[in-house]
């Protein structure tokens, strides 16, 4: 026999090759699934992802909200014309008791004194002048009448229309504060989600740090202070101040400060310390004052982002402006020519 290593008996080199091809295989797959627990290795794409994935659920809340305060102010207008509208079906029935009333009154009259009795005080009339006087009377006294039993059926007619008018207004109102409810849902489980995956970015971050050996930076820190331009002053001056007041204040959506805001929300009760009132929405806001060009921009316009229209901030100067950003994030002093700028505006009062 030759003098070589024996193979076990019933083993063919065939089988030996597979061996070491499944042991190669292996030891590479455990290196794979090593590699993609290292956070060093596995966190870099794993938070550019959740970055990208963070930006659009902002993205996405910033227009649910917008639509959502689109929505508000719908139910707001409504409002205002149910009111109009009450007042106005409270005052016509109101005439309209009124003119029944004094259709009832001449009735009883009538039915009291008798049909009679006119004509007989006008047979006895000695003077034919008179007795021409009283016909007239007569005569008009049946017109007034008349006039006053078709006035009664306009008023009525009138106070029908208007009812009517007032219940589609609420019907209309109603579909609005259902379709604000289920906006409402919406934007409840964008920020949900929003909230989740900035856990899940922070934790990839930290993650990753501590593989670097090196602080994490994910995690927004509090604006220091910073003063507002002294170049600034007048009701625009009070608008940047209140502004700057803001720095570092949660956002959140539909607020309006005192303690968290968000982005319309901020533009909005800054303004009114101008004594300009805006509405609580950047799509409105928008519509507002004068349209100016970036190269007119002055302190106190607003910058508008998106199309549609879902974001504004405040210009305050040097090519600055204050924003309240997104959910997780605060109120900022920003570069103002980032992102998709739609359009700028100067509010006046």
């Amino acid at each position: 026999m030759p003098n070589g290593r024996r193979r076990p008996p019933g083993q063919s080199p065939t089988s030996l090759v597979t061996i070491v091809l499944i042991a190669g295989l292996m030891v590479a797959g455990s290196t794979l699934l090593t590699a993609a627990s290292s956070p060093a290795a596995a966190s870099p794409s794993r938070a550019s992802d959740l970055q990208r994935r963070l930006e659009g659920l902002n993205r996405q809340a910033d227009q649910q909200v917008e639509d959502y305060l689109q929505a508000k102010l719908a139910v707001d207008r409504t409002r205002g014309s149910i009111r109009i509208l009450q007042q106005q079906v409270d005052g016509v029935r109101g005439e309209l008791a009124d003119a029944r009333a004094s259709i009832a009154a001449r009735a009883a009259v009538a039915y009291v004194q008798g049909p009679a009795t006119d004509v007989a005080s006008l047979l006895a009339a000695g003077d034919p002048a008179d007795a021409l006087e009283r016909a007239q009377l007569l005569e008009l006294l049946a017109t007034h009448d008349t006039d006053q039993v078709q006035a009664a059926r306009a008023i009525e007619r009138s106070a029908q229309a208007r009812a009517s008018e007032l219940a589609a207004v609420e019907r209309r109102q109603a579909a609005i504060l259902a379709e604000m409810a289920d906006r409402k849902a919406r934007i409840e489980q964008l920020v949900a989600q929003t909230e989740q995956t900035l856990v899940q970015l922070r934790a990839a971050e930290r993650r990753r740090a501590a593989a670097a050996n090196r602080p994490a930076t994910t995690t927004p820190a509090a604006d220091s202070p910073t003063p507002p331009p002294k170049a600034v002053s007048g009701n625009v001056g009070a608008v940047i101040r209140y502004a700057y007041a803001q720095l570092g204040k949660p956002y959140q959506w539909g607020a309006t400060g005192p303690g968290s805001f968000d982005c319309s929300g901020l533009t909005m009760m800054a303004w009114a310390q101008a004594g300009v009132s805006l509405p609580h929405s950047s799509r409105a806001q928008i519509g507002i004052g004068r349209q100016v060009t970036r190269t007119e921009l002055q302190p106190g316009d607003l910058i508008f982002r998106y199309s549609p229209i879902s974001h504004v901030s405040l210009y305050v100067g040097n090519g600055q402006q204050i924003s309240a950003t997104h959910t997780g994030s605060t109120v900022k002093l920003q570069s103002a020519f980032q992102g998709q700028i739609v359009g700028f505006s100067r509010p006046t009062g």
